[in-house]
């Protein structure tokens, strides 16, 4: 726990570099298994895993609210001084992980008809999306714990260990791809197979730096294991409310960027392949300003277990410092350096006209956006999950009606307009909500 006369900015820094990396290292399994696929085996695989990775992504996004709600949950009871709750909300948060991810694996054959109704394609590119998400799914129980624990990292204050398991998750993909694909010839299953065998280094390797963890903190309290602890009906009952409107607002947001994405889809293939470019500059943006909204969740909800109205506050307020100041910095690197990126990125001349056309609207996404990720953080922090959620559901949409007013008179232009205003309104809808949890913490101190 970082103590109140301990937060500064340089406290701050340096809990949020760790969750950067560890951000940015955990696209690189849907990396190294597309340049595997795309070198290695063909072109319809290729289609086919990328099919694959979204479907399976919504597994993997979907049940997020195991980070979250454990990440705010172990953060307010760090901040409490209640060790014992600290490492029940792990113990917790782990099984729900490994259930549902052996449920989704037990009922993947149905799961997967009706997703291939809603994601429609070719019976080739269905096939091998199909046999990529079989394999990848033995490892979806891990997935799923590894989330819970990266969580719990975050929220008592040691992202650095999160790194150290997306480092052991990588390096093990990272050797076991090359292996199941060009010496073994295993195509689109070998991929799947290696990444799911890398989730399961990585749990067991989350695993164990927990289990040191605790150690570190004093060993495991008496009745952590205890099925009073564990099965304690208030806290079961906070932990399945906060992870039901986790889910409800995950899904609001998904429909949000789905809809950007079938918005850009309607403009034709130039400029979607144009959204699509520019998207891996907001994505990256996103990842570096997620490292401070990670932060957040920890020290706000420290000082929101403890009370401290002064030490939320400062958390607030140096935690956002970093964010506006990166969210600058990247917004002028990107409408700088983005015509570089652009240029290493696609080599088609109507694609690149049709990027640069819109990188403005691409650079000022961390500068309109970082007040939403801030807000995020704050609120799973505090886990005020009710308040995300309704301001998920009315954010979006906002949002929609937004691109219908400005769509017919600005054309594809409207369509970025829109998608800014819904980074705004993401962080306006949340910003009413804000003085309840100040006033909780005076109404409760």
């Amino acid at each position: 726990m970082i103590a109140a006369a301990t937060l500064t900015r340089r406290n701050v820094f340096n809990q949020s570099w760790p969750i950067m990396l560890a951000n940015g290292a955990a696209p690189i399994v849907g990396l190294v298994d597309t340049l595997m696929v795309g070198r290695f085996v063909g072109t319809q695989a290729l289609a086919g895993i990328g099919l694959g990775a979204v479907i399976y992504g919504i597994a993997y996004w979907g049940f997020g609210f195991l980070r979250m709600s454990t990440a705010g949950l172990a953060a307010q009871s760090d901040g409490a001084g209640a060790e014992a709750e600290v490492q029940a909300h792990i113990l917790r948060a782990i099984p729900i992980g490994l259930v549902i991810g052996l449920l989704i694996f037990a009922l993947q054959i149905p799961l997967l008809t009706g997703a291939f109704k809603i994601f429609t394609a070719s019976a080739e590119i269905e096939g091998s999306a199909r046999d990529y998400i079989m394999a990848r799914l033995w490892g979806l129980p891990a997935t799923l714990g590894t989330i819970a624990l990266m969580g719990w990292f975050v929220g008592i204050s040691r992202a650095g260990l999160a790194l150290w398991l997306q480092i052991v998750l990588n390096i093990v993909n990272i050797i076991l791809s090359p292996i199941f694909v060009i010496v073994l010839g295993g195509g689109l299953v070998g991929v799947g197979l290696a990444s799911a065998a890398a989730e399961w280094a990585g749990f067991a390797a989350g695993l164990f730096l927990m289990i040191r963890e605790v150690r570190r903190r004093g060993g495991w309290r008496p009745g952590a294991f205890t099925k009073k602890v564990l099965l304690a009906r208030d806290a079961l009952s906070k932990l399945g409310v906060a992870n039901g409107n986790i889910f409800i607002r995950t899904m609001a947001l998904t429909v949000g960027f789905n809809f950007f994405g079938n918005a850009a889809a309607t403009e034709g293939e130039t400029f979607l392949a144009g959204y699509h470019v520019l998207m891996q500059m907001i994505t990256m943006a996103a990842l570096v300003l997620d490292g401070f909204a990670h932060t957040a969740e920890a020290v706000t909800g420290a000082a929101y277990g403890a009370k401290d109205k002064p030490r939320f506050k400062r958390a607030v307020r140096l935690t956002s410092e970093f964010s506006v100041g990166f969210a600058l910095l990247i917004g002028v690197l990107i409408y700088f350096g983005g015509p570089y990126l652009i240029q290493l990125l696609t080599t088609d001349p109507a694609v690149r006209e049709s990027a640069m056309t819109y990188l403005p609207y691409c650079a000022l996404a961390p500068i309109m956006g970082f007040a939403a990720y801030q807000m995020d953080g704050i609120f799973i922090g505090t886990t005020r999950t009710a308040a995300m959620r309704n301001a998920g559901i009315v954010a979006v949409i906002l949002y929609i009606a937004a691109h219908y007013v400005v769509y017919p008179i600005f054309g594809a232009a409207g369509i970025w307009f829109a998608f800014l205003f819904y980074y705004v309104m993401r962080a306006v809808t949340l910003g009413f909500a804000y003085p309840a949890i100040t006033r909780h913490m005076e109404a409760t101190a």
